[in-house]
Order: structure tokens, then C-alpha cells, then sequence
């Protein structure tokens, strides 16, 4: 596996064929959460999709669209419009570059727009490069709980698997009594004034182990079904 620390010349004799970025968000993630906890986890859920298919992970970009956390001074936000522009320059990028797979890894829920661009980007661009979201919301719906929306027990768990040091004291649960749309028309602090959704006072370092298998293995195994449905093949 390469990554962004490698050099150039490191990656040019290499020569991957699959580039993996992971996109994340600065934004609140509760009292008990970093601000960039949805970048670190699909940091590292892009790290094990690299090493797993001998890809170069991409650094991670920390923004995206958090519109509705803007009433926490933590948070920055990108226009769904702009966060299109940034992949398709980044897919133009690999595509000069000769990569034939880019793997995006969606950290962050609310970047709905991401679907209906890659369908567009492959498209237009004729699955050259074959562009493949791995979005970890939904992975994480399909395994654990749809009532753990932000800051619950799932991204509590794999945080304390994966960096517990940045783990405060698990913060208080709590559910409100909306469904996850009401964000469309009220922010998340009106629903929610400390920012949780869910209930992070079950979380476990076990889970989040276990929970991080699951979504890498997951993702790696859709991953392999469009690369044969498609007839890609990894050098």
C-alpha cells in the first residue's frame, strides 16, 4: 500500500491502479467527540481498502456538506455544488494520472448529493476511471441501528477503538423524537442541543472493533462485486 506520505517517485515506480479517498467533515460530533471523527474513520476504512487491494490512499479531505451543524462554531461546510466540482476534478486528476478504480469513502451522512454525481462522473466519463462510493452511513444503517444518527453508540464505539485518547467521557444519550428529514428545515442544534443522536453510553472498544471489521469487510466485498461486474481488472 502507498499513501500521501509516500514521494513520487515511491508511487511512479509502484504505478497503482486504484487511488482511495476518504472523505470527511469538520464539524461538532457531541461533547465527548473530536470535530474530525468522520474524517478519521473513514480514514482508516480507506487505509484497510488500500492496503487490502494495493491502492495509494489519498490524503483525506476534511469538508463537506454540514449545512445543518452550522450552528456549532466547529463547523465548516461546503455547498453540495461545490463538493461536486472537488470530485470531478479529482476524478479528471486520476484519469490523467491512468488510475483505472478511484474508491471515494463517504464519511459523512448528509453528502446525498455524492450519488447522483458518480452515477453522472461514470457516465460521462465511461467507467474511465471507475469511480466507487463506499458510504459508510449506509453500511453502518444496514449493521447497527438507524435510531444512531450522530455521535451515538456506532461512531462512539469505533472511536474508541480507533483513537481513544480523543474520547471524552462518552457524552449522554439521547433521541429525539423527529426523524432524520426534520434536518431538511431545522438545524441540528434545535433538534438536539449537545449534537447526539443516539446513545453513545453503550459504546465499547469491542464494538467498535467489531463494527470496523464488519464495515471493512463489507466494503471490500462491494467493492470486488462492481470490479467483476464491471470487468475491471487490477494490475
Amino acid at each position: 500500500m502507498l499513501t500521501y506520505e509516500n514521494t513520487d517517485e515511491e508511487i511512479e515506480k509502484h504505478n497503482p491502479s486504484m487511488a482511495v479517498q476518504p472523505l470527511g467533515s469538520t464539524e461538532q460530533h457531541g461533547p465527548h467527540l473530536p470535530i474530525f471523527t468522520d474524517s478519521i474513520i473513514a480514514l482508516e476504512v480507506g487505509r484497510a481498502i488500500a492496503n487490502y487491494f494495493k491502492a495509494l490512499l489519498l490524503p483525506p479531505i476534511p469538508y463537506s456538506c454540514s449545512l445543518e451543524h452550522r450552528d456549532y462554531i466547529s463547523t465548516i461546510w461546503l455547498k453540495p455544488l461545490t463538493l461536486y466540482a472537488m470530485l470531478r476534478d479529482i476524478v479528471e486528476s486520476v484519469k490523467f494520472h491512468g488510475f483505472k478504480v478511484l474508491v471515494i469513502v463517504n464519511g459523512h451522512g448528509a453528502n446525498f448529493i455524492l450519488k447522483n454525481a458518480i452515477r453522472e462522473l461514470n457516465y460521462m466519463f465511461n467507467n474511465n476511471p471507475l469511480t466507487i462510493l463506499v458510504d459508510l452511513g449506509s453500511i453502518c444503517l444496514r449493521i447497527g441501528k438507524e435510531v444512531d444518527i450522530h455521535a451515538g453508540e456506532i461512531e462512539t464505539s469505533l472511536m474508541l477503538y480507533l483513537r481513544p485518547a480523543l474520547v471524552r467521557n462518552q457524552g449522554k444519550d439521547f433521541i429525539p423524537k423527529v426523524t432524520r428529514d426534520y434536518l431538511n428545515y431545522v438545524s441540528m442544534r434545535e433538534i438536539t442541543k449537545e449534537g447526539i443522536w443516539g446513545k453513545p453510553q453503550k459504546a465499547s472498544r469491542k464494538r467498535g472493533e467489531e463494527l470496523f471489521n464488519k464495515i471493512v469487510k463489507e466494503a471490500i466485498s462491494y467493492i470486488e462485486n462492481i470490479l467483476k461486474l464491471t470487468k475491471i481488472q487490477l494490475e
